[in-house]
């Protein structure tokens, strides 16, 4: 079986490269260079493919275009009057379609003759001064043991823990998973996931298709007031625009699913980019070893069309469909009995973007809805442990001001509103639960419409020919269902250049988040919790090697307080849900929890800066945390792994191969001990409950490795890798994939084997 799967291999990889071994030169760039700050085009840019002497400029309208290229991998220098120049690397040129890009110039900088920093490959927003990584596409894409699934991508960023292996969980600097902001194109998304965790950003298997995405950035703390009613990170995907030119498909297979890309001009002055894709897991059951199917569908919509070139509108959408049902097992192989998973989750959303001379203003509407049903039953006795029917709609508006005061003051305001429609019905059986806690039961059917206001602005100063950025800003925000109503937080962060190379940075403020709608929904008086609050105080050091070498430490601390504490479990705050299968529950109430985050990030990021090379990032973490509940004194948090330590290495070969590994660490987190005396007692598991996460499980570490390769054919490409994960366990995944793109409806040439 073994030698089949590799001569299989082998085939793939080789056969198609003595066939289709000729070089072209119909490869083609093409894109639109905006300012960061007022989304206007920026006319006479220079762009440079390096190493390779073409050269061009941008018109008019900010548009640039190359021909005639080799289908290959390329960087791009963007230099213009009065704007910081910037390089663009992992550009990879298909056979199949043009390349497109958006590329966004902050204004200038100072420069020096020791390190080309005109060269710089990195960059972030004049109103971001700490705590922030942008990722583009390919680095997603290509990231070993990631699945091209955003989300895992994520988890390997420096502060950013995880549940387990089998979810999305992203848990940031010992924060909750619910306390994620998700944005995609201005468009708040409530979670990403197939299978998500209602009152959570969790779930098993994201349904963003990569290959929607031109770039993502995340702030990790100390986000500008832009960015409200969450506490621990925001989460800001941009969308590419689909073809305007011509029509063009992508039929691909990954362990995500089996699915298709289409794309296409809007008339003459619009694109769609719409995707579906379904899973298959049915398929390989057996090999793969599940004792139920999970089956799910996904689809992804961009659409943008411009009205005049000062005025845009972009529409997106996104719907997934769960469903998992233990009816269809044997009984002595399920003990869920009739139990199934039934879950729809919709986000639609218009962004209307208006220019004019010193701004811009974006106002989006858009609307997220969630229709889930669970239920558990025991397969034993027929009855139902745990139900939930859960519909939530949220509608949203909001407006955002960006306006250019004068070439060293910017400011960013808005106001916004959402209105909730909530109906939930819940019922949990009295029992101990996973985590070993006794709670009465919960038999709550709950119906309630919500309003939350909210206004910001912040400002952005620049002085010392803008060696010091300071950005300082407000946000206020009223939820009308709970009993204390309006917050206040203000906001500071400033970076000042101590070299041209070395930044100092630090940011200092408030943050708060309105509890969960499922946690209001479970008792009637929880709505007497107040949004929960935890203050940022950030202090960090940037420095660049080279333009493509950076390092980055960061001092950090979050303290909390009015975090929800559970009152039948009076030694369990809520910090600790949110990576269950199932909501993140709770029965009544009170906003009583305290405690803190400390630790420091440390990373080292070499981007790609040749057509072969090296790249990748080494992250090192250390976190600790301490909460009080109601009783029982300071714990430390679930989320807390103490020292974590990720190195991700990758090598681009000209020849079209491309190889990369990933290697984790992550300290034990803290868990309840069992009390071995009440458990013979009574025969079953008592938890000690008094001792609450005074142990640790032992170490987490990883290695997965993955290998590409490209090839370009006269009008079509294939891209085939093998992805081998978690090396250390003995069990090794191979996913053998490959797609083939081309301008008509597509092909693909793919295997899926597991060992």
């Amino acid at each position: 079986m073994l030698k089949s799967i590799y001569l299989l291999l082998l085939l793939l990889l080789i056969a198609p490269t003595a066939v289709f071994s000729q070089k072209s030169y119909d490869g083609i760039i093409l894109g639109t260079i905006i300012d960061a700050e007022t989304q206007s085009p920026v006319e006479d840019a220079v762009i440079e493919i390096l190493n390779t002497g073409n050269k061009t400029t941008t018109d008019s309208t900010g548009n640039f275009f190359f021909q005639n290229l080799k289908y290959d991998s390329y960087l791009i220098k963007i230099s213009g009057t009065g704007y910081d120049p910037l390089i663009k690397s992992d550009l990879i040129v298909y056979a199949s379609k043009p390349l497109e890009l958006i590329i966004k110039l902050n204004s200038k900088g100072i420069i020096t003759d020791q390190i080309d920093v005109e060269a710089n490959y990195f960059q972030k927003s004049s109103d971001v001064n700490i705590s922030s990584l942008n990722l583009d596409f390919e680095e997603i894409r290509r990231a070993p043991g990631a699945t091209e699934d955003i989300s895992r991508m994520i988890q390997t960023i420096p502060g950013v823990s995880i549940g387990n292996d089998q979810r999305n969980d992203i848990i940031v600097r010992g924060g909750s998973p619910a306390e994620n902001l998700i944005l995609i194109d201005g468009i708040e998304i409530p979670n990403i996931n197939h299978f998500g965790t209602d009152g959570s950003t969790s779930g098993a298997i994201g349904f963003i298709n990569v290959k929607f995405i031109q770039e993502t950035g995340i702030l990790t703390g100390g986000f500008p007031t832009t960015f409200g009613d969450k506490l621990s990170s925001v989460i800001d995907i941009n969308f590419r625009e689909g073809s305007k030119k011509k029509f063009y498909s992508d039929i691909n297979l990954s362990i995500a699913g089996f699915g298709g890309i289409f794309e296409g001009p809007l008339s003459e002055k619009g694109s769609y980019l719409f995707s579906v894709r379904r899973s298959y897991l049915e398929l390989i059951k057996n090999s793969i070893r599940l004792t139920s199917v999970p089956n799910y569908w996904d689809f992804n919509l961009k659409a943008d069309y411009e009205i005049s070139p000062k005025d845009k509108i972009t529409l997106i959408g996104l719907l997934g469909l769960d469903k998992i049902d233990f009816s269809e097992e044997s009984a002595e192989n399920n003990p869920y009995g009739n139990s199934q998973d039934d879950q729809k989750t919709f986000a639609a959303g218009i962004n209307y973007k208006k220019l004019f001379k010193k701004g811009f203003i974006q106002t989006v509407l858009s609307d997220s809805y969630t229709d889930n049903y669970i239920v558990q039953i025991d397969g034993q006795t027929a009855l139902i442990k745990f139900e939930n029917k859960a519909n939530n709609n949220e509608i949203i508006l909001k407006s955002d001001l960006n306006y250019q005061l004068s070439s060293n003051l910017s400011l960013n305001t808005g106001i916004g509103g959402k209105y909730a429609g909530i109906k939930n019905y819940l019922f949990l059986k009295g029992d101990t639960n996973a985590a070993g806690f006794v709670f009465d039961t919960i038999n709550a059917d709950s119906k309630f419409n919500a309003v939350k206001l909210f206004g910001h602005a912040n400002l952005t100063s620049k002085f010392l020919k803008d060696r010091l950025v300071v950005n300082t800003g407000v946000r206020l925000d009223y939820f009308d269902y709970i009993r204390l109503k309006t917050y206040f937080s203000p906001r500071i962060g400033a970076s000042y250049k101590i070299t041209p190379v070395t930044s100092l940075n630090a940011a200092a403020g408030i943050y708060y988040q309105s509890p969960e709608y499922i946690w209001l929904s479970s008792h009637p008086d929880n709505k007497n919790l107040n949004s929960i609050r935890s203050d940022h105080y950030i202090l960090g050091l940037d420095h660049f090697f080279s333009g493509d070498l950076k390092a980055t430490v960061e001092l950090f601390y979050k303290n909390y307080k009015d975090y929800p504490v559970w009152k039948d479990i009076p030694t369990y705050i809520l910090i600790d849900g949110g990576t269950e299968f199932g909501p993140n529950i709770v029965g009544e109430a009170v906003s009583a929890g305290t405690g803190y985050v400390k630790g420091i990030d440390v990373s080292l990021q070499k981007k790609l800066s040749s057509q072969k090379g090296l790249y990748g990032i080494i992250n090192y973490s250390y976190i600790n945390t301490g909460f009080t509940a109601l009783t029982g004194g300071e714990k430390p948090g679930a989320f807390d792994p103490g020292h974590q330590f990720t190195l991700i290495a990758g090598y681009q070969f000209s020849s079209g191969w491309l190889a990369g590994l990933k290697f984790k660490y992550s300290g034990g987190r803290p868990y309840t001990p069992l009390d071995y005396d009440a458990s013979k007692r009574v025969n079953r598991e008592v938890y000690a409950t008094d001792d609450f996460n005074s142990a640790r499980y032992p170490y987490y570490m990883r290695i997965d490795m993955r290998v590409d390769k490209k090839f370009d054919f006269s009008k079509a490409s294939l891209v085939c890798y093998i992805e081998l994960q978690n090396l250390l366990t003995g069990k090794i995944f191979i996913l053998i994939t490959g797609m083939k793109i081309t301008k008509n409806p597509g092909r693909f040439i793919s295997g899926l084997f597991f060992l």
